[in-house]
């Protein structure tokens, strides 16, 4: 899985993947073990923002993910209470969708949704100032094939090649 984040993302960025009791509270507190694809991109290059816009934040970074997790879910849950058009898939998975990153242009978050196997993910993006949702069969990996092979961003997101950023005053650095 390494290899094919590169092959689309490039060399990897962070060298020391998050401790394994990071990722233990983190799905400690979701209830469910996370993809290792997503887990792989978090450890090579989380704590940093791709394409100008997307952050995406690591258990160990200047935001950390859990925190940034329940915020985010919190904050999802909030605005979108009114909202009647969600998609049944990530309806039905609401408790336990997981924010794992967030785009500073407009505010859309990315979401990991459970499947019906444990080991099934997809991704939704919630859209902040339009109500909507962008469904991406296929976990993160799937989801960063489109943007950067494809070059199919969501709707409202400035196109560009991949560049990697580390977040200013990192500890990851």
């Amino acid at each position: 899985m390494s290899d094919y984040l590169e092959s689309l993302l490039g060399d990897r960025e962070r060298f020391r993947p998050a401790a394994p009791e990071s990722w233990n509270a983190i799905e400690d507190w979701l209830g469910k073990t996370l993809p290792v694809d997503y887990k792989k991109f978090v450890d090579g290059y989380g704590d940093a923002i791709f394409w100008s816009h997307l952050f995406v934040p690591h258990p160990a970074g200047g935001d950390p993910l859990l925190k940034f997790m329940q915020e985010e879910r919190r904050y999802l849950h909030d605005s979108y209470a009114e909202v009647l058009d969600i998609p049944d898939a990530v309806r039905e998975s609401w408790e336990y969708v997981v924010p794992w990153a967030y785009h500073d242009w407009n505010g859309d978050v990315c979401l990991l949704v459970p499947g019906v196997d444990d080991d099934q993910w997809n991704v939704a993006v919630a859209f902040r100032q339009c109500p909507g949702f962008l469904w991406v069969e296929g976990g993160v990996s799937e989801f960063l094939r489109i943007i950067v092979r494809e070059k199919k961003f969501p709707r409202g997101w400035p196109a560009g090649d991949v560049r990697w950023q580390s977040m200013p005053d990192s500890p990851l650095v």
